[in-house]
């Protein structure tokens, strides 16, 4: 349900919920389904409860009291040149398995020759 905001997707589960208890006249519900349907209601009622704008606001306070804390930590990126891809102009060190089966291989192929 991404792309929703938390009240519509308590009300998309909830109304999946009521469907679901709709079609229980009909199917007939085990114990089991049942006692799972409330534990997932009683679930939802509690993330309900415990997301509120005062819990998310303490929640944003705390995030933003973490990073001050922690920005000495920081490494400026302004002096950094940084890219997700460098074209191999930085490749990693072969390890050392491959590298002795890199060499394994030249032999081999210099020896088919």
């Amino acid at each position: 349900m991404s792309g929703m905001t938390r009240e519509e997707g308590s009300y998309a589960w909830r109304v999946l919920i009521m469907n679901r208890e709709d079609q229980k006249e009909i199917l007939g519900e085990s114990q089991k389904t049942r006692r799972t349907r409330e534990k997932l209601q009683r679930y939802l009622d509690r993330i309900e409860r415990e997301v509120s704008p005062q819990a998310l606001q303490k929640k944003s306070q705390e995030i933003h009291h973490w990073i001050s804390r922690h920005s000495s930590d920081r490494v400026v990126l302004k002096s950094k040149d940084i890219s997700l891809f460098d074209e191999n102009r930085n490749s990693a060190k072969a390890s050392g398995s491959v590298a002795s089966l890199a060499s394994r291989l030249e032999k081999e192929g210099l020896q088919g020759s």
